[in-house]
């Protein structure tokens, strides 16, 4: 890489403060306030895009999850004010689908809803904003925060949730070499990043390998989300009443890792394939790590939110019975390519092998004498005796 060429500052403040972890390194290349990924402008969702989101494939996706909103909003007792908090809204879709979903099919719940979006990146916040500027009006209306530390403790009751934002939180990556556990950290070597092993950057990493019973491979590298744990913390905090829903590719921590996964999760992505190199234009394309949904109900029972269901996008979507969403086909036609089409889209939101499958939806509550009976979770959901505690 030819850095007076390229002029680029993650390289440069790499080469000039030494090695980092991974995670820095990580931080940077999606939120340097100048290069990062996500703060630059360009499109990056959909087909024009990096990756493809669940929105993106088919609007029935956002009337799914709306469903499912008002229902916990029923089970609260139908509060005269509800607020759904979004964080990491991407282009808007999601939000524009459920609320112009929820303004024709409820609106009692439209009328108590209060619509908060949280997006750290300028050109989303644009692009949301345009996006959403004709969607169905929320009846206590939408605003845009810059985080959670903008609500005081307790002071929202509603649902906060989030579809792909998990992925995203920059993570430690950890190696067993020689029998013993290592950090991978990032320098720069004349022009070019490189990784090498070198010690913990934190006892952190340790105890987690400890507490979820992880047992390495010589030469098996994991990633570590500690950042997923100071979110809890910070979404249990505001939470006063009511429940956060995650949406994301991953797993449990037995599912996790494998040995059948020598080299982790780590993907960076671009243009819809993986790239070859993790340090190849830093900035310019997505990194991405899988959830340790474990970890995630773990921690939020430490923070006092308890686990309201755990099962896949595919089973949450069939739960909610996503095929009667479909429009029927036009009678008049021997053959109706819309229905075709929207068909066509559901099968990818929910078969096996694909996005149904690789993605996951955890629900977790507050504020209940009892665990609330969520439609989207059923009686089929992957919860196990134990769960989710140690393997």
């Amino acid at each position: 890489m030819d850095l007076l060429k390229t002029g680029n500052g993650i390289i440069k403040e790499i080469k000039k403060s030494g090695p980092v972890t991974f995670a820095r390194y990580m931080d940077m290349a999606l939120y340097h306030p100048e290069e990062g990924y996500y703060m630059r402008g360009g499109e990056k969702i959909g087909a024009g895009g990096d990756f493809y989101t669940s929105p993106d494939v088919s609007p029935l996706f956002g009337r799914a999850l709306a469903d499912q909103l008002v229902e916990m909003w029923e089970a609260a007792g139908r509060p005269s004010r509800w607020t759904v908090l979004e964080q990491g809204a991407g282009k808007g879709s999601l939000a524009r689908d459920m609320l112009d979903y929820i303004a024709g099919r409820h609106g009692d719940f439209n009328s108590a809803l209060s619509y908060l979006i949280i997006e750290k990146s300028p050109s989303m916040k644009r692009l949301q904003e345009k996006n959403l500027s004709g969607a169905g009006c929320p009846g206590c209306g939408m605003e845009w925060l810059d985080g959670l530390e903008e609500i005081d403790r307790g002071q929202l009751t509603g649902c906060i949730f989030s579809n792909e934002l998990l992925d995203a939180f920059p993570v430690h990556r950890v190696i067993m070499e020689d029998g013993d556990l290592k950090e991978i950290w990032v320098t720069c070597e004349g022009e070019k990043l490189n990784e090498f092993a070198g010690r913990l950057s934190t006892p952190d990493l340790a105890e987690y390998i400890s507490y979820f019973d992880i047992e390495l491979e010589e030469g098996q590298s994991i990633e570590i989300n500690l950042a997923v744990r100071c979110w809890v913390k910070e979404v249990a905090r505001v939470l006063g009443r009511g429940f956060v829903v995650t949406i994301d590719y991953g797993d449990t921590s037995a599912g996790l890792y494998t040995p059948d996964r020598p080299g982790g999760t780590i993907r960076s992505f671009r243009s819809h394939r993986i790239e070859d190199s993790l340090y190849e234009e830093p900035g310019a394309s997505d990194i991405t790590a899988h959830v340790n949904f474990t970890a995630l109900m773990t921690w939020g029972r430490e923070e006092g939110l308890e686990e309201a269901g755990y099962t896949t996008q595919s089973r949450f979507l069939m739960n909610m019975g996503i095929m009667g969403y479909l429009s029927p086909p036009d009678p008049a036609l021997k053959f109706d390519p819309g229905y075709v089409k929207n068909v066509a889209a559901v099968k990818q939101l929910v078969m096996p092998g694909g996005m149904g499958e690789v993605f996951k939806v955890a629900a977790q509550y507050r504020g209940f004498d009892l665990r609330p009976a969520l439609t989207g979770f059923g009686n089929k959901t992957l919860f196990r005796a134990g769960w989710p505690g140690k393997r």
